[in-house]
């Protein structure tokens, strides 16, 4: 029939096979709802003769020269490999099944395919609907005699984890003449190298509070650009220290003072009392952590100070302190406020009396940060021998973008450092003492750029998501955490876990210090193109992960996101961490539901390596857009700038089985 489809060719066979069955009383039964519907007349005996059920053509009575089709011995499945005990496991829904078929007058011949599920022990059990006609069977094409007849079973047809068999029928194109008998049964099982079964939305899940980011002594990892040293970096300290400074008075006192961080190991604690309240929410002066601790707007930090004294060469003893060091930064000005706690101060019996001056502070650079106010000690900052009680300090400062406060036009970003010397005064009988400054800071030789610790103080005044500029401060080394709703939507959340656990570059993973770095302007667009080209998921997902009536369309899910430079659709010139040419090189799945629960797997065929960078995923366009939704408030609030690392909790936990060549995990919520 020229001009005729191959699939019109079939369902043309198949409707004179049929007419030719009822004529001659075959006696096959009706299509009913309990057989599949659709016209479906399912096959309740495995054995019965391939005549019985003409899918590929008329029978035909045997006519003289003409051999009987006969199909070969050993049918496979695939893509796949046979496992030990002869079950073809196959790595994709869409089965390529296969067998050979020969002819012994050399005519051409095809075959049919009948797919049954199978009980424990490789019986078949019920027919399964592999098509869409009466038989629910694939026929294949016509294929010389020797050689091997294929059908593909669509997607969808059969489920992972479930057990098959399938065989087939010879049925030859000249003489009409069916095999008398099926093959043999060949057996397989559809095991997807990604099956991650997913937990039911929660609709009601309450969205996580953004804002509510976590004190850690933990900061951002080094850039994964490449930067230049400031020439003016003082290289005679080493990084978190800070150096010596000593004065000598004309009768031969030397005082130096000097400060480092507190390590929990280098001060002994006499539990001195704190003068008055902490300023910042996690930080107790009366029990310090050991270290520096922030969150994006708050510090809690610990430094030892030491003043030791000598009388011409000879050690007359050490002052020893323990300072607590508070600073809490506004993300809507740039007023920042400081509180310096004295929290526990030793002195030797060598030396009858310690006092401090009041703390002095510098703000760099100058002209843009200025001290506003310096207090007083609340408590007496004077001490004996024995007496270990704590004292406080209150200060503040304001950055503005130039000299003339935040009124400029032209938007800047700057960072801060601030120096904080204590002024300390062992008295001496009979001696002269001059004062010498025990001083901790976060920069170090004025390289504000390349010589800040890591509690280094930023504030800009830039357009945070699309609004006016306002001014704000951070402190810029903590790294935020975005925290998915996965109860609510846990198809994009499952994703993000798929891709932060399994490649190697770990975008987001807190736990692999691989932060992913803010992208807020460039060709955001562009990179989703790269990675999702229009109807992408529409042509490789599945509606069945659609959830509810509002949920219209699938959405391709890019992960690391095209926000970010991590994104494979970010060019390297332009920064990008891990670029591709193309979406295909990246694992790509898509969710898909059986039996009313969803599962997240591999797309048909296409078995990750698990080197590659970065995902995509077919699934909910209620789960893409919504697992982000709270993103544009969290970078507002957490004040992110171009290249800003930021972590990302996917919220799921996942149990998973111990076969290393499958992901094959049970995934929880864990705002469930």
């Amino acid at each position: 029939m020229p001009g005729t489809s191959r699939r019109e060719h079939i369902l043309h066979r198949i409707t004179i096979g049929t007419a030719a069955l009822l004529l001659l009383g075959s006696g096959v039964a009706t299509a009913t709802a309990a057989d599949g519907g659709g016209g479906f007349d399912r096959n309740l005996n495995p054995n019965a003769a391939p005549s019985t059920r003409p899918a590929a053509g008329p029978a035909m009575n045997a006519v003289a020269a003409a051999s009987r089709p006969v199909s070969g011995k050993n049918p496979s499945a695939g893509p796949g490999k046979k496992d030990t005990a002869g079950v073809w496991q196959v790595t994709t829904p869409r089965v390529k099944l296969s067998n050979t078929v020969t002819n012994a007058d050399g005519s051409t011949a095809n075959l049919t395919f009948e797919v049954w599920t199978a009980d424990s022990s490789g019986n078949a059990k019920t027919q399964v609907k592999i098509s869409d006609n009466q038989y629910g069977v694939l026929v294949s094409d016509f294929v010389k005699s020797g050689s091997t007849a294929s059908v593909t079973v669509g997607a969808g047809r059969l489920k992972p984890n479930v057990d098959y068999v399938f065989h087939t029928s010879a049925y030859a194109k000249d003489s009409g003449l069916y095999e008398t008998s099926w093959s043999p049964w060949a057996r397989f099982r559809v095991t997807m190298p990604v099956d991650l079964t997913l937990p039911n939305p929660d609709a009601s899940a309450q969205n996580p509070d953004q804002s509510a980011q976590p004190y850690t002594d933990t900061m951002a990892p080094p850039s994964p650009w490449k930067t230049t040293a400031g020439p003016s970096r003082d290289r005679s300290v080493a990084p978190g220290t800070f150096g010596t400074r000593c004065t000598t008075s004309s009768d031969g006192v030397k005082v130096c003072g000097k400060a480092e961080p507190y390590d929990g190991r280098n001060f002994t604690l006499h539990r001195g009392t704190a003068a008055q309240s902490s300023l910042v929410s996690g930080c107790d002066p009366a029990n310090p952590r050991a270290g520096l601790w922030t969150t994006r707007f708050e510090e809690c930090s610990s430094f030892t100070m030491a003043w030791e004294a000598s009388l011409n060469d000879v050690p007359v003893g050490t002052v020893k302190a323990l300072v607590v060091n508070e600073r809490q930064l506004d993300p809507k000005s740039g007023n920042i406020t400081e509180r310096i706690n004295v929290t526990d101060v030793d002195v030797p019996a060598t030396i009858p009396a310690f006092t401090l001056d009041a703390p002095k502070i510098d703000c760099e650079p100058s002209g843009n940060c200025g001290v506003q106010n310096v207090s007083g000690w609340t408590g007496a900052a004077a001490w004996v021998p024995g007496d270990h009680h704590s004292v406080t300090a209150d200060a503040s400062y304001l950055w503005g973008p130039d000299l003339t406060g935040p009124n400029t036009t032209k938007p800047q970003v700057m960072k801060l450092g601030v120096a904080v010397a204590l002024q300390g005064n062992p008295k001496i009988p009979g001696q002269t003492v001059q004062t010498t400054p025990a001083v901790f800071m976060d920069v170090a030789g004025g390289d504000l750029e390349n010589g800040g610790a890591s509690d280094q103080i930023r504030c800009d005044n830039t357009k945070i998501i699309n609004k006016v500029p306002t001014i704000g401060c951070v402190f810029h080394s903590y790294v935020s955490t975005y925290t998915f709703n996965a109860a609510k939507y846990p198809q994009a959340s499952s994703h993000a876990w798929l891709i932060q656990h399994k490649l190697a570059n770990h975008p987001g993973s807190k736990a692999d210090s691989k932060p992913l770095y803010f992208l807020p302007d460039g060709d955001i667009s562009g990179n989703r193109t790269v990675i999702c080209p229009t109807g992408w998921a529409a042509a490789n997902g599945d509606t069945s992960a659609l959830n509810g009536t509002t949920d219209k369309e699938l959405n391709c899910d890019e992960f690391a996101f095209n926000a970010t430079y991590n994104s494979g659709g970010m060019p390297s010139l332009a920064g990008g961490l891990n670029p591709v040419s193309s979406g295909d090189a990246c694992v790509q799945t898509l969710a898909n539901k059986q039996d009313g629960i969803v599962h997240l797997f591999n797309i048909d065929g296409l078995v990750p390596t698990w080197k590659e960078v970065c995902g995509r995923s077919a699934i909910s366009g209620n789960d893409n857009s919504g697992s982000m939704a709270g993103f544009a408030a969290f970078n507002a609030n957490q004040r992110l700038l171009d290249r800003d690392p930021y972590w990302l909790n996917t919220n799921m936990r996942a149990a998973c089985a111990a076969d290393s060549t499958t992901v094959k995990c049970t995934m929880t919520a864990n705002n469930q």
